[in-house]
């Protein structure tokens, strides 16, 4: 279980912000993303999620082989159920589940079960701990401060020095200093000027000009005027060929055990998808100390108390050098989860594509159910492991939008309706990079004859 975006739940709000445009569809979005913690799951565990998967998906999953337990806090579409709140609705899925169990515990999550259980966060959040004390006793976690610490970019900057590697960023603690820098790293080109916390393209501002800098100086000196403080990485934007990242896990005696490499498609500053690396960029790492250098911040990160899954995200620059620690997301990763995924291909040696389409839905009757027979009856549906296709991963990514939207115009609570956006994320599993991407778009068409709008 888990809250994906904790980043943000990680930020010292006393911190000043980069300008940004709030977008609400997207948070609602990302709240339901915990479902897709399912590949981690076996039989006998639980994916305890903030929303009721669509029992169409779950059926679809566990004829795959994915056959996992669930438990979760809202069903949406239950309309005997009152919608919760906004600003309930959002709280840490680790608070809602800590509620629960102090209200109503079911057997195996009462406080006086004698078994240490696992639990397997997607991130440790400030409600973790609440969770833990209620529903315990639990296989111990590193604590929050730890957490947070090693997941700020300024620790990775600093690994990086302490380890004796080339440091890409420089530090910044107010917006006379980033005034400084940023005028030295703009003679030499464009930079990007990243919030300790920053992900996915938020948080992360491309700086190409003086006049762009000084409209963000002036933004972050009113912050500090209010009683705000600054702090951010400035770095060089690197001209990369290829973006990607290596995952692992630290065990509590920090011994460290190899997941996967996996490459990532982006787009512009944001997250486009994972798929594991092919054997030349393995081999370009390794005649590159690249696992030399990710085998010392380990050993760093376990000294300093963390435990737990670690990814680092890296790049290969156009003139090959290896950018070895972009940053670390001490916490599971799209990378990560789309590795667990390929452990139900790669007996048939297949590889699945990871990536999301951001969609706009039709007023009506589109539901899950309908989208799976329309991908059924066009042959792109994968039935069974060993076949190429696209498996659709997620339901409420896709839906919560416009379960929200139309239970509040049937309370009376919103007039207008608009196009509820949602996010549809499928492994597409196929030979090679250009047939996978002929899958994807054969799934659009599927989804255009639905009458659903795709805005990537």
């Amino acid at each position: 279980m888990g809250t994906f975006d904790p980043e943000t739940r990680w930020r010292d709000p006393e911190l000043a912000r980069l300008p940004s445009m709030p977008d609400k569809d997207r948070e609602s979005i990302v709240l339901c993303m915990d479902e897709l913690l399912f590949p981690f799951c076996g039989p006998d565990d639980v994916l305890y999620s903030r929303c009721n998967i669509d029992p169409a998906l779950h059926e679809y999953l566990d004829g795959l082989g994915f056959s996992f337990r669930t438990r979760y806090h809202y069903d949406l579409n239950d309309e005997k159920e009152p919608l919760p709140e906004p600003d309930v609705f959002k709280q840490c899925m680790f608070r809602l589940a800590a509620d629960h169990v102090r209200k109503t515990p079911s057997p195996d999550e009462a406080a006086s079960t004698h078994a240490t259980k696992i639990l397997s966060p997607y991130a440790i959040t400030a409600d973790t701990l609440a969770y833990l004390q209620a529903a315990g006793p639990f296989r111990p976690l590193p604590d929050l401060e730890t957490v947070a610490r090693v997941n700020s970019k300024l620790y990775s900057n600093r690994l990086l020095s302490s380890i004796g590697e080339k440091c890409y960023g420089t530090e910044a603690n107010s917006a006379a200093e980033i005034k400084t820098i940023g005028h030295a790293l703009l003679k030499r080109g464009p930079y990007l000027l990243k919030d300790p916390f920053g992900v996915s393209g938020k948080g992360n501002l491309l700086i190409d000009s003086e006049a762009i800098q000084r409209r963000i100086v002036e933004h972050l000196h009113k912050q500090e005027g209010s009683g705000l403080r600054s702090q951010f990485l400035l770095e060089p934007l690197l001209m990369k060929e290829t973006d990607f990242s290596s995952h692992w896990f630290i065990r509590e005696n920090g011994e460290t055990e190899f997941i996967s490499v996996q490459r990532m498609v982006n787009r512009q500053q944001n997250y486009g998808g994972s798929i594991q690396a092919d054997e030349a960029l393995i081999r370009l790492l390794e005649n590159a100390g690249y696992f030399t250098v990710i085998e010392k911040a380990l050993r760093l990160l376990a000294e300093d108390g963390y435990h737990g899954f670690a990814c680092f995200d890296s790049m290969v620059l156009e003139d090959g050098e290896v950018a070895s620690i972009v940053e670390i997301n001490a916490r599971k990763s799209m990378g990560l989860i789309n590795a667990y995924l390929d452990k139900c291909w790669e007996m048939y040696g297949l590889t699945g594509w990871l990536t999301f389409l951001s969609l706009g839905l039709p007023e009506g009757d589109f539901t899950i159910g309908r989208l799976l027979h329309a991908l059924h009856a066009s042959g792109l549906l994968l039935t069974s492991p060993g076949e190429y296709g696209i498996v659709p991963l997620s339901s409420n990514t896709v839906m919560v939008n416009e379960m929200l939207t139309r239970r509040r115009i049937a309370e009376g609570t919103l007039h207008k309706r608009g196009m509820p956006k949602g996010r549809l994320y499928v492994s597409v599993v196929g030979r090679d990079d250009g047939h996978r991407g002929e899958l994807l778009e054969r799934l659009r068409q599927v989804l255009a004859d639905l009458s659903v709008k795709v805005y990537n």
